[in-house]
């Protein structure tokens, strides 16, 4: 019984999946392959679906112990990093659930997860994030996966990301970057924690614990680029020794 309600659940977020992405690609002009608009599209073409986060969960099969472990690391640097990142304390909530909901799009297409997961989010956004905080969870998942630079950021300018307001680029861009090292820090799925944090006047070094440390903490170095494009305080990463 278990094998065949697995099987007719997994066909059902295929099909969901599948009649959202045309209806938006229909409604909206999108192109699904990077987030760019082929004829003056706007986000606002077309009208959101929020589902409630359990939800999501369910629909879209969101690997929910990563998820999970990706919000604590999200809400741990988030406090650490208060004095540099600048974030109200009301925008935790918004990283918790940005977080929470970063890899949706990898049941459904997982070498292009960051694409998927940005269609997915746009048509139906968390019901518990105000609207006008949307685009801060889908842009996020969009942003969570690839190399980031100067150039990267310079063309995400020419999507619709760029037409947004340049205090919801900027909030977006904040959010992204503490997922990054968040999700990071789960990379190897051993449970890898923020042990020792060390600061300095221009850095802060974080000792990394658990069976992962290795793999995790060489994985959070280099996910840190977009952190480091927008603040000038370094961060760094090391396993802690074993005891």
């Amino acid at each position: 019984m278990k094998i065949t309600y697995e099987r007719i659940e997994n066909k059902f977020k295929s099909v969901h999946y599948d009649i959202n992405e045309r209806k938006i690609r229909k409604e909206s002009n999108l192109s699904v392959t990077d987030g760019s608009s082929k004829s003056g599209y706007s986000e606002k073409a077309f009208s959101s679906e929020p589902l409630r986060l359990e939800d999501l969960f369910h629909v879209y099969g969101i690997e929910r112990s990563h998820a999970d472990n990706v919000a604590r690391n999200a809400l741990e640097l988030f406090d650490i990093l208060s004095s540099v990142h600048g974030l109200r304390p009301e925008m935790r909530k918004l990283v918790e659930i940005a977080a929470l909901v970063h890899d949706i799009g990898a049941a459904k297409d997982f070498e292009n997860h960051h694409k998927a997961g940005r269609l997915i989010l746009l048509q139906h956004p968390p019901s518990e994030v105000p609207e006008r905080l949307w685009p801060v969870i889908y842009w996020t998942a969009f942003l969570h996966k690839k190399r980031i630079g100067n150039e990267k950021l310079e063309k995400l300018k020419g999507k619709e990301f760029g037409k947004m307001p340049e205090d919801l680029q900027q909030l977006t861009l904040r959010v992204a970057a503490l997922v990054r090292l968040a999700d990071a820090l789960d990379y190897s799925r051993m449970e890898s924690r923020l042990g020792k944090v060390t600061f300095g006047k221009r850095s802060i070094r974080f000792k990394i614990e658990g069976q992962g440390a290795v793999i995790d903490a060489d994985r959070i170095e280099k996910k840190g680029d977009l952190w480091h494009l927008l603040y000038d305080t370094r961060l760094e990463f090391k396993p802690a020794p074993k005891r």
